[in-house]
C-alpha cells in the first residue's frame, strides 16, 4: 500500500494567497515605475527583497529565505568578541547588545553593523554584507584598534536553521488519499457579523488560528455561534467507490455539538461532535464519488467550537489506514565534504538545496554547538568539548539546537591598525553548484575587497546640500535602522511574509507604525514605500479592510498620498484608490465596523485598539479605559483623521474622475466638521475636548479633569488643526499652545500633553516625552496655513535633537526626555522616529519640494542637476483667500527666481538651496498654478 507523508504546506490545493517565490527583482526597480508594476503587488502583501537579508529575530547576522517560503530560515551570526578575556556574547536585537546598525542600501545589496568592543570607538569592528550574486554574500569583519596597546580578538560565524514551529505533524495517506487544509476554504459565513468580521487581526483569514498540533500549523474555528458556515471548493483526483471524509478535528469547549454537511448539493447525514481536547478523526460518509470538480460546505449548531485542522478524502477500505504522527524536527545538517580545509558545506532535510561557508582563514577552528543557545554552550566550553582533529571539535550542551560554529583567533591588532577577515555563503537548489562556487571564491580572495567597497559606494547616503552635511552621520544610521528592521517569517493568512517592524523586539505587524516607515521609506526609495504600503492595504477580496495591529490610525492615507507626491504616477493611483478608500469607508462605519455607535457623528475606534493615537498613556485615554467610559467616550482624533482621510482620497478622486465619490467625500467633511465643532470645542481651554455621551449615545459634555480643566490639553485636542477645519480664532490660539516654551513646545520639540496640565508628567511614557510622528502632522499643516517658519522650526529642532543624540550614542531612539533631551525607549527603533528622513530631505536634499495636505501635485520636473524646477498643481481649499507655502531644495550653487502662471514672485531663501515659495490668490488662477524656479 503506498503511504504519502504530508508535511507543512506541501499539499496546499487552493490557496486563497498565491505564495511569493522570490523571483521579483528588488524594490529598488520601481524606481523606474514601469508600466504594468502593480501586477506584481496583486494577491500578496509580501516584500520584493532578495532572499539574503537581515531576517532574523534571534541573533544578528545575515539569514536567508528558502525559495520554498515554508517559514525556514539558514541563519548565519557575525560576532566579534574580545579573545580570552569573557565569554562570547552573541548579538541579540532583542536586547541592547553593543551592536549598532551602521549603513544599508535599500535593496539590501550592502549593509553593515559596527560592534563596539570597547566603548567608545577605542576597539570595534565592522561587519557588512554585501552581495556577490543572487544566491552568494561576502562577509566582511573589519577590527579597529584605536588605542595604544595591543588587542587579541576573535572573529566568529555561527550557523543553523530556524524552524517557524516548535513541533511538526504529518498526515500519512493511503493510495489516492487526498488531504485538503481546512484554512484553504473559499468561503466562511458567520450567523453573528461581529466588528472584526471584516477586520480580522494580524490579517488572518475569518476564523484562523495558528496551531503547531496541526498538520498545515493553521486552523480554523466554526461553529461559536450556530449557523456558521464553511463552504470548499476544490477538484477530487481520482474516482472512489464507497468514498469517506475523514474530518481532524477538536472542540473548544465541553458541551456536543451536530455537524451537518452538504456534497454537490446532497445532504450527508448530521453527525453528532462530542467535545475531545485532542485532534481526532471524524468520518463522514460520502458513498460513489467520481473525479473532478467537488463543492463541500459544514456547519454546526452551535455552542461548542469545533477547531478544523483539515480534511482527509478517502477510499472507505483505507479509511483506518489513515493516520497522524508527530515527526521529530532535525535541525542536524548533512555535512558534505568539500575537499577544501576552509569550507563547510551544509544541507537541511527542510530546505531543498544546499549551503556553502567559506572562510579566508585557513587555521580557524570548526565547532559544532549541540546546544540552542551559543552564548551558554561557549560558557561551559571546557567541561564539553569533544576533539574530532587539531581543528574541529564538538560541544555538548543541552542537545536543544544546532550550530556551526567558525572561530577564527587570535585577531591581533596593533595600535591604529585594521585588520580584516572575510568569509562568504553560498545558496544554491544543486550541491554541485555550491561547491563550484565555493572552489572559485576560494581561488578569488583578492576580490573581495573591491566587492565590498563597490557595494558600499553605491549605498551611500544620496547627496545633499553643504548645510546638510553636519546631519548626515545620524540620518545614516536612521536609514541603515529602518532599512534593516526586517523580520522574517511572519504569518497572515497562508503565507510567509518578509516585513517590516518597528524594532526587531517586536516581530509582528504594526499598523500606524508602519505607515510611518513607509513615509520614511519615501526619503529614501519608493519601491520600499510602495510594498510596504501594499502590505497594510486590501482589495475588496480579500477578509479584511486592512491590515490591522494595534493603533488604526490611518497613517497609510498619507503614505498614498505622499508617494503621488513623489511620482505623479497614475497606475499607482488607480491601484491604491479603492483599497484606501476601503479602509476609509470602514474607519466610517462601513462593513462590520464598530466606529459610528454615537449618534453626535464623533468617530471612536475602542472596539479595534485600546489606542486611538498610538500614544499609550495619554491622559484622558488612560482614564477612558480605567473608568470604563469606551462606549460613551469619544476622542477627537479619530474623527479629526478621517475628515483629512477624505480629503486625501478627494484629491485622488479628482484625479481618477470619480465625481459621485467626491461628493459623497464632501458630504462626510461637512458632517464630521460639524460634529468637532459643535460638541467638541472648549473655549476656555483652547483645546478640542473627549466628549462624553448618554447611554443613547447623544453627545453629552467634554470630559474634565478633577481640577476642573479641560482633559485634552495635549495632541489630541489639537487634532482638528490636521482636519483643516478650525476657525481662524481656533487656529491661532491651537498654534499658540503649539508653539509656546512651557505649554506643548519644549527644546526638544513638541510634547504629547501641555506641560501647564495638572496631569502632565514628566516621568511618562508620551506624556512628559518627546516623539516625532505627531510633529509630522503638524509639520504639514503649518505648510496648509502659510506659516512656514513654524514648519521649519519643527523640523530643525527635530533634526538637531536626532543628530545630537544619535551622534552621542548610535541609537535611534523612540522618544526624547523634554528635561533633558536624552533618547529614550527601544534603542533600534525605525518607525514612528522616521520622520527625521523626511524632514532631512525636506530641507537639505535637492529635487525634494513639499507642500501641505491642501496641494495637489499634478506634474513636477526638476532639471537633470536639481537646478531648475517646474510643476503645476491644484488647491483644494474652499477658502478662495487662502495662501499656501511649499518648500523647494535645489542644488545650492546657485542663485534662484521663481515665477507664478508665468508672474515673477518673491522667493524667500532660508538656506543656500532651499527656498520658501508662497502662493496666494493674487499669483494664482482659481484653484490651479503653475511654479517655475530656474537660475538666476
Amino acid at each position: 500500500m503506498k503511504i504519502l507523508c504530508i508535511p507543512l504546506l506541501t499539499s496546499i490545493l487552493f490557496p486563497l494567497f498565491s505564495v511569493t517565490a522570490y523571483t521579483q527583482p528588488p524594490a529598488s526597480i520601481y524606481q523606474g515605475w514601469v508600466n504594468g508594476f502593480t501586477s506584481g503587488l496583486q494577491h500578496t502583501h509580501d516584500m520584493a527583497l532578495p532572499a539574503w537579508g537581515p531576517y532574523s529575530g534571534k541573533y544578528n547576522g545575515i539569514a536567508h529565505v528558502p525559495v520554498q517560503n515554508n517559514g525556514f530560515r539558514f541563519d548565519v551570526t557575525v560576532q566579534p568578541s574580545l579573545y580570552l578575556r569573557n565569554q562570547t556574547v552573541l548579538a541579540n536585537p532583542l536586547r541592547e547588545s553593543g551592536y549598532h546598525p551602521w549603513q544599508a542600501a535599500p535593496d539590501l545589496s550592502y549593509y553593515s553593523y559596527r560592534y563596539q568592543l570597547e566603548w567608545k570607538d577605542k576597539v570595534f569592528c565592522d561587519v557588512s554584507f554585501s552581495k556577490v550574486d543572487d544566491n552568494s554574500r561576502l562577509i566582511k569583519a573589519a577590527f579597529v584598534n584605536n588605542t595604544t596597546a595591543n588587542r587579541s580578538l576573535a572573529f566568529n560565524l555561527f550557523s543553523t536553521i530556524v524552524f517557524p514551529y516548535s513541533k511538526r505533524v504529518s498526515a500519512h495517506l493511503p493510495g489516492h488519499t487526498q488531504w485538503l487544509k481546512a484554512a484553504d476554504y473559499s468561503s466562511k459565513t458567520d450567523s453573528i457579523i461581529a466588528y472584526n468580521y471584516n477586520l480580522v487581526y494580524n490579517g488572518q483569514l475569518r476564523g484562523q488560528i495558528t496551531d503547531d498540533n496541526a498538520v498545515s500549523h493553521t486552523a480554523i474555528v466554526l461553529g461559536k455561534t450556530a449557523g456558521e458556515k464553511l463552504q470548499y471548493h476544490f477538484t477530487g483526483n481520482s474516482a472512489f467507490a464507497n468514498a469517506v471524509l475523514l474530518v481532524r478535528y477538536r472542540t473548544g469547549g465541553a458541551g456536543a455539538t451536530t455537524l451537518s454537511a452538504v456534497l454537490n448539493g446532497s445532504m450527508l447525514a448530521p453527525v453528532v461532535v462530542n467535545p475531545v481536547k485532542e485532534y481526532t478523526l471524524l468520518t463522514l460518509p460520502l458513498g460513489v464519488l467520481a473525479a473532478g470538480d467537488i463543492n463541500f460546505s459544514m456547519q454546526t449548531t452551535g455552542g461548542n467550537a469545533v477547531i478544523l485542522d483539515g480534511f482527509a478524502l478517502a477510499e472507505n477500505s483505507e479509511a483506518a489506514l489513515v493516520t497522524f504522527k508527530e515527526d521529530k524536527l532535525n535541525m542536524v545538517p548533512r555535512q558534505i565534504t568539500t575537499g577544501m580545509p576552509n569550507a563547510a558545506m551544509l544541507q537541511f532535510d527542510d530546505i531543498k538545496g544546499c549551503y556553502g561557508l567559506l572562510w579566508r582563514n585557513v587555521a580557524a577552528e570548526e565547532r559544532v554547538l549541540l546546544d540552542d543557545s551559543p552564548d551558554e554552550a561557549l560558557f561551559k566550553f571546557e567541561n564539553l568539548v569533544k576533539r574530532e582533529g587539531t581543528h574541529k571539535i564538538t560541544i555538548t550542551g543541552n542537545n536543544k539546537g544546532w550550530f556551526k560554529n567558525v572561530f577564527t583567533a587570535p585577531v591581533v591588532v596593533k595600535p591604529g591598525q585594521t585588520v580584516t577577515e572575510y568569509a562568504f555563503v553560498v545558496y544554491s537548489a544543486d550541491e554541485n553548484e555550491v561547491k563550484q562556487q565555493l572552489q572559485k571564491l576560494n581561488q578569488q580572495w583578492y576580490e573581495a575587497e573591491h566587492i565590498c567597497r563597490s557595494r558600499q559606494e553605491r549605498s551611500s547616503m544620496m547627496a545633499c546640500n553643504e548645510a546638510g552635511k553636519p546631519y548626515l552621520f545620524s540620518q545614516q544610521l536612521m536609514a541603515a535602522t529602518t532599512l534593516t528592521n526586517l523580520m522574517y517569517p511572519t504569518f497572515m493568512g497562508n503565507q510567509y511574509l518578509k516585513h517590516t517592524t518597528p524594532g526587531k523586539k517586536w516581530s509582528s505587524f504594526y499598523t500606524w507604525d508602519a505607515g510611518f516607515i513607509g513615509l520614511g521609506y519615501s526619503a529614501l526609495n519608493t519601491g520600499r514605500a510602495l510594498e510596504c504600503l501594499n502590505a497594510y492595504t486590501m482589495a475588496d477580496t480579500e477578509p479584511s479592510a486592512f491590515l490591522e495591529h494595534g493603533t488604526p490610525l490611518p497613517v497609510q492615507a498619507y503614505l498614498f498620498n505622499e508617494l503621488w507626491n513623489r511620482t505623479q504616477n497614475k497606475e499607482y493611483l488607480a491601484y491604491f484608490y479603492p483599497r484606501l478608500k476601503r479602509w476609509y469607508r470602514f474607519l466610517g462605519g462601513a462593513e462590520s465596523s464598530p466606529t459610528r455607535k454615537l449618534k453626535s457623528g464623533l468617530l471612536q475606534t475602542w472596539d479595534i485598539f485600546y489606542n486611538s493615537g498610538g500614544w499609550d498613556d495619554y491622559c484622558p485615554q488612560v482614564y477612558t479605559h480605567t473608568k470604563k467610559l469606551e462606549k460613551i467616550m469619544a476622542p477627537t482624533i479619530n474623527t479629526s483623521h478621517q475628515i483629512r482621510f477624505a480629503k486625501l482620497l478627494r484629491m485622488a478622486a479628482w484625479q481618477l474622475g470619480y465625481k459621485e465619490d467626491i461628493t459623497a467625500y464632501d458630504a462626510d467633511i461637512q458632517m464630521y466638521s460639524h460634529a468637532l465643532q459643535q460638541y467638541a470645542w472648549h473655549e476656555a481651554s483652547g483645546y478640542f475636548g473627549y466628549v462624553t455621551h448618554d447611554k443613547e449615545g447623544y453627545a453629552k459634555e467634554i470630559l474634565t479633569h478633577a481640577s476642573g480643566e479641560n482633559f485634552n490639553k495635549g495632541l489630541d485636542g489639537c487634532s482638528p488643526l490636521i482636519a483643516g477645519i478650525c476657525t481662524p480664532e481656533q487656529q491661532k490660539r491651537i498654534t499658540q499652545h503649539l508653539f509656546t516654551r512651557g505649554e506643548l513646545w519644549s527644546d526638544q520639540g513638541i510634547t504629547a500633553i501641555d506641560q501647564t496640565a495638572p496631569y502632565y508628567n514628566k516621568d511618562g511614557y508620551w506624556n512628559g516625552r518627546v516623539w516625532m510622528p505627531h510633529q509630522w502632522f503638524i509639520w504639514k499643516i503649518m505648510l496648509d496655513m502659510n506659516e512656514p517658519d513654524k514648519a521649519i522650526q519643527i523640523a530643525q529642532t527635530a533634526l538637531d535633537v536626532w543628530k545630537r543624540e544619535t551622534e552621542d550614542s548610535y541609537n535611534c531612539w523612540e522618544n526624547f526626555s523634554v528635561e533633558t533631551g536624552n533618547g529614550g525607549g527601544w534603542h533600534q527603533f525605525g518607525a514612528l522616529s522616521s520622520p527625521v528622513l523626511n524632514w532631512f530631505s525636506a530641507l537639505y536634499t535637492p529635487g525634494t519640494v513639499t507642500h501641505g495636505f491642501d496641494v495637489w501635485p499634478v506634474t513636477q520636473q526638476f532639471s537633470t542637476g536639481k537646478d531648475g524646477f517646474t510643476g503645476s498643481y491644484r488647491l483644494f481649499t474652499h477658502q478662495q483667500t487662502a495662501a499656501t507655502t511649499m518648500l523647494i531644495c535645489l542644488q545650492d550653487q546657485y542663485q534662484y527666481q521663481a515665477t507664478c502662471n508665468g508672474k515673477s514672485i518673491p522667493l524667500k531663501k532660508v538656506l543656500n538651496g532651499l527656498y520658501v515659495v508662497k502662493v496666494n490668490a493674487e499669483n494664482r488662477e482659481g484653484d490651479t498654478f503653475t511654479l517655475e524656479l530656474k537660475k538666476k
